[in-house]
């Protein structure tokens, strides 16, 4: 039997462009690995986000994550503790480094390459999208006219259509970007 190994960055761009649910779960599984239990279970995994929150100056108690790819219904997470995640991950460049590239581009590849073409947010804007039932959301990075980068998340909820909300979400970015 021949193992078969992937670097990071192969396992992101999979998770993170094409939105590879499978792939963020086993990502959710190979990090309680660090936790040193054989075999990893859900709850290392949730102790390990945990310390990351604390890090980013969250308070982890006020939050649930239940899954590895966000499809969960009992996912908990403010926009505010998302923007907190993606500022602590800016400000960390060996975790960065990692993210950025694996992160859909507007306009482009992934899950955004229909998305806000031939606006300023066409090639500027760096994010995830996220869809459940009557849930439609978008989290990344931009850049604005001033040249800042910012951190946002922005996450519609009782939608009957997840296209009103990919609209709406469109919309904000292309007005931050716009000069």
């Amino acid at each position: 039997v021949c193992p078969r190994t992937h670097t990071i960055d192969q396992v992101m761009y999979e998770m993170m462009k094409e939105s590879n649910n499978l792939y963020a779960e086993s990502m959710f599984y190979q990090t309680a690995m660090h936790s040193g239990h054989r075999p990893a279970t859900a709850k290392d995994a949730r102790k390990l986000e945990r310390d990351v929150m604390l890090r980013a100056g969250l308070l982890p108690q006020n939050y649930r994550i239940a899954d590895g790819s966000g499809l969960s219904l009992y996912n908990y997470l403010t926009v505010e503790a998302q923007v907190m995640l993606l500022r602590y991950v800016w400000q960390q460049p060996d975790l960065y480094r990692h993210l950025l590239p694996a992160l859909p581009v507007a306009g482009e590849d992934g899950t955004l390459k229909k998305r806000m073409t031939d606006t300023a947010a066409q090639g500027n804007v760096r994010a995830k999208t996220g869809t459940v039932t009557g849930v439609s959301a978008l989290s990344g990075y931009l850049t604005a006219p001033g040249g800042h980068r910012l951190a946002f998340s922005i996450v519609n909820q009782g939608l009957r259509r997840a296209a009103e909300g990919r609209a709406f979400q469109d919309k904000v970015c292309e007005a931050l970007c716009q000069p």
